[in-house]
């Protein structure tokens, strides 16, 4: 890879979002014949970017905006139109100008960062010279108005944030396998499938125990809880329910029950007991409230139809792919998981557009392409781009920006998910609430191991509960984060292949919770799913058996 052709490429992005900027004063040819004092904000305007952020204006900021600077009425004709003074125009028309101008500015660092991160993580570009370019192209951008207002004061310190992580997590080199301790591989791990039934005239509570697992913070349990009130509907039940749980086990040790938090409901709950305890327990009996009767929890039995994997149900291999073409297979993956309902589902959604482009994922997808292939990361012939273009073309997204001609062989996850959306439907219903026992632990990747530990169907969503250990959890990041840590990909037991995107995390030292959604959504007549983590250096495929509730 050529690292000076790197640099040289994020350079010119950098100067390439920063001149409209810096030389809109100066332009010459606005949208319209405006005055001097407007050609700024027409220039702005002139932006592709600024189509779709007028959308999102308040309604009679776009107002004033569009119909002065689209529709090319004076501020007089504006003022009439609206039914509004003339001062109040200029209100409307100033604030959304300056709504644009700071919407704008966030893109240009979000697009020159994506790129950076790309170049870094892929070892073509040092994390310090990524930072001091994007250093000077804040610099550059905010000395331009020296009395920042709230939104853009409000972005800088989100900027800040993001940005202090590239240099530790783009150093340029990948991740190394190595051992990840001692601690990294759950103890134990037992499929349950059990329900719990409680509560009392005014609420009826179900529990549903899908795993338990001894891991380093200790023991743990990974449940779905839901409540139905007197109107006889079902919901998933907030932390609360869970404040009364106690536990005891088979040597009459006591504990107390506390949860992690996973962000909602939905998502499910992850109840840790307290203390750890020295031995590990055959049995718990779990009280739900103080006077109530204790329900035992049978640790040696696992559920009927479900079994931790063997090692015939695991296969590792290298990966494939070089480290570039694995970047941009993650961005297929996310692709793919993020095309929403209307898309996948129309037996819900019959008359849902289908939307043209999928906004915050599709724009950079064509300079991460030039950027890596300009290093020398993606080698010329390489079918890679091509594939992407294609995938792009089939998912109806536009404004990519990826030169490469569409090529038609896939690799098989993307042509399974293709033709769910070319066919129009992924299944006859929507999926039914329920909860499925399982338990798998696959072999460590990149320095992470990941525990599968039960799934659960929740308003027409499949939320697989996973536990990741090891040195390199800190990778594992979030569903807005481009580039996460391994693609994982799910093929069910009638061969059809599910994306995977992150909900929600809980993460402490060296161990995350993990709550990861399956697009589309399983059915309860999935019998088994074989799990495909495609990590940067190998892949890990495992057949988890499904017990459904």
């Amino acid at each position: 890879m050529d690292r000076e052709r790197a640099e040289t490429f994020l350079r010119l992005l950098a100067e390439e979002e920063l001149r409209p900027f810096t030389a809109c004063r100066r332009d010459s040819a606005p949208l319209l014949d405006v005055p001097d004092g407007e050609r700024e904000a027409a220039a702005l305007l002139r932006r592709p970017a600024a189509a779709a952020m007028l959308s999102d204006m308040p309604d009679r900021q776009r107002e004033a905006v569009t119909l002065q600077f689209h529709v090319g009425l004076s501020e007089a004709e504006t003022a009439a139109t609206m039914r509004i003074s003339r001062d109040a125009v200029k209100a409307h028309t100033g604030q959304g100008i300056s709504m644009l101008r700071a919407g704008l500015e966030m893109r240009s660092h979000v697009r020159v960062r994506k790129v950076a991160q790309v170049l870094a993580g892929v070892g073509a570009l040092d994390g310090q010279v990524a930072d001091q370019i994007l250093d000077d192209l804040a610099r550059a951008l905010t000395a331009r108005q020296a009395h920042l207002d709230a939104n853009r004061m409000g972005w800088l310190a989100r900027w800040s944030s993001v940005r202090g992580r590239l240099t530790v997590a783009a150093s340029g080199q990948t991740p190394l396998p190595g051992p990840a301790g001692p601690q990294a591989c759950p103890g134990r791990v037992v499929p349950l499938g059990q329900l719990i039934a409680f509560g009392g005239a005014d609420v009826a509570c179900e529990l549903h125990l899908l795993s338990y697992a001894r891991v380093a913070s200790g023991p743990q349990l990974s449940v779905f809880a839901r409540t139905r009130d007197q109107s006889g509907l079902w919901e998933p039940s907030g932390p609360r329910l869970f404040d009364p749980f106690t536990a005891t086990d088979d040597r009459g040790t006591g504990y107390q029950v506390t949860i992690r938090d996973m962000g909602s409901p939905v998502h499910g709950w992850t109840l840790i007991l307290s203390p750890d305890p020295p031995h590990d327990p055959r049995w718990l009996d779990l009280t739900t409230a103080p006077s109530g009767p204790a329900m035992r929890i049978d640790l040696d039995t696992q559920a009927a139809g479900s079994r931790p994997p063997d090692a015939g149900d695991v296969r590792v291999r290298t990966a494939a792919l070089s480290p570039a073409e694995y970047l941009v297979h993650t961005m297929a993956a996310r692709l793919l998981a993020a095309v929403p309902p209307p898309l996948y589902d129309p037996w819900l959604h019959p008359d849902g557009p289908r939307p043209s482009a999928l906004p915050g994922i599709a724009g950079e997808l064509g300079d991460v392409i030039a950027a890596l292939q300009e290093c020398g990361a993606l080698p010329p012939l390489s079918p890679v781009p091509g594939q992407l273009a294609a995938l792009c073309a089939g998912l109806s997204v536009n404004g990519h920006g990826i030169t490469a001609p569409p090529v038609g062989d896939l690799p098989e996850p993307w042509l399974s998910l293709l033709a769910c959306y070319r066919a129009g439907k992924t299944r006859a219903a929507p999926a039914r609430d329920g909860c499925a026992a399982a338990a798998a632990v696959l072999p460590e990747l990149d320095g992470i191991r990941l525990a599968v530990l039960g799934l659960h169907n929740c308003q027409d969503s499949t939320v697989v509960h996973m536990h990741a250990s090891g040195p390199n959890t800190d990778a594992i990041h979030g569903e807005d984060d481009l580039y996460p840590w391994a693609i994982i990909w799910v093929r069910d037991s009638g061969g059809r292949w599910h994306a995977t995107r992150t909900l929600g995390r809980s993460p402490r030292t060296g161990e995350m919770a993990l709550r990861v959604e399956v697009v589309p959504p399983l059915s309860q007549g999935t019998a088994w799913i074989e799990l495909l983590a495609a990590g940067p250096s190998a892949e890990v495929r495992a057949t988890v058996p499904l017990h459904w509730e």
